[in-house]
């Protein structure tokens, strides 16, 4: 498990004796993502390497939104790595274009004169 070797390499305290595998690779996701290793926190959590994808650069595409958005929700650790996640599925989905003549009969339905 990829999370194994991230947490021996980073000095990350080692799997705990009856946490899952999910809580274990979710925890040291978020420990490297508070380091600022952004690849190894998605590998990890993901346990797999960026090139064999596996939404490793889903969570990678998020960061790198929020970056050039300047956006920040003020969290950390694992919930940063939910918020990466989040922010990719946004990126790789967004919201279809409106045509004018739709919003124009948008406004005239739900507007009051």
């Amino acid at each position: 498990m990829l999370a194994t070797q991230y947490a021996e390499y980073c000095g990350i305290e080692a799997q705990r004796e009856g946490e899952s595998d999910l809580a274990f690779r979710s925890r040291v996701s978020g420990a490297l993502r508070d380091q600022g290793k952004l690849i190894e926190a998605h590998e990890a959590y993901q346990d797999k390497r960026w090139d064999e994808d596996g939404g490793v650069s889903l969570g990678i595409m998020g960061a790198m939104a929020q970056l050039m958005q300047g956006v920040d929700y003020h969290v950390s650790g694992e919930q940063q790595i939910g918020a990466d996640l989040a922010a990719g599925v946004v990126v790789q989905n967004p919201k279809p274009e409106v045509s004018l003549d739709a919003l124009l009969l948008a406004m005239a339905l739900f507007s009051k004169f």
